[in-house]
């Protein structure tokens, strides 16, 4: 098997929870075993139960400190996010907190007051708050705005099937290469590949930051006149 197929096999065991982790696992244990009985058009979960205008569900999270926190309430209500999935055992094969690491390069100064990352770890039963720490240290991983954090049962299937594939069960094929990102506020929301340039991905992000009103004379959106410098494909920036 290869890297990535072991990831994706990894992955879909930790977003679906842990099932043999005690009761909360038990209390979902016939929905996911279920999940190819299903009929097509079954809501996995209730939409009026989402939260913001990005429509996002609560759930209880465990962080790499070992504090129990609420996964919208405390880490994406009224911020600028991004959300990634991710395992320690399938960074060296898979680097998407690497990724993220060369992304807030480019907006340093703004990790921790205009921008904020959560990372939730696929592999909740390896992954422990040491683990988790550990590798943050490893990393580099700055200490203000970046939130590792692991979740288990109910509360990871119903945050997986937001994310992916809203309102149906999750499906493992589909959650690997996207990193989400959007200004929780306004209700502004994209993603992005994992393997995107880290210019691309922070000019992605900036564009749903707050920023100061444009004045001047209007310039022509779309893209760049001929033989002139800049972006190809943005003309406001050229």
């Amino acid at each position: 098997m290869d890297n990535r197929r072991k990831f994706l096999v990894d992955l879909s065991i930790g977003a679906t929870g842990l099932l043999a982790a005690g009761a909360a696992a038990s209390a979902i244990a016939g929905a996911v075993e279920s999940k190819h009985e299903q009929p097509m058009g079954v809501q996995f979960f209730s939409i009026d139960k989402l939260h913001g205008r990005g429509q996002l569900p609560e759930a209880t999270v465990e962080t790499s400190d070992g504090k129990t926190v609420r996964f919208y309430a405390d880490l994406i209500k009224g911020k600028v996010v991004l959300i990634n999935y991710m395992s320690i055992d399938n960074e060296k094969d898979i680097p998407i907190v690497g990724g993220l690491l060369e992304i807030t390069q480019q907006l340093k100064s703004k990790l921790g007051t205009d921008l904020h990352i959560v990372s939730i770890t696929s592999d909740p039963v390896r992954d422990t708050p040491a683990r988790l720490r550990a590798f943050a240290k490893r990393m580099g991983i700055p200490k203000q705005g970046w939130h590792f954090v692991r979740m288990s049962g109910k509360d990871s299937v119903i945050v997986s099937a937001r994310l992916h594939r809203h309102p149906m069960p999750p499906d493992p094929r589909s959650r690997i290469n996207v990193i989400h990102y959007g200004n929780e506020p306004l209700g502004l929301w994209g993603m992005f590949p994992v393997g995107i340039t880290p210019v691309d991905a922070a000019m992605r992000i900036v564009s749903v930051m707050p920023g100061k009103p444009i004045g001047g004379e209007m310039r022509r959106a779309g893209p760049r006149k001929r033989d002139e410098a800049g972006h190809a494909f943005n003309n406001r920036i050229a």
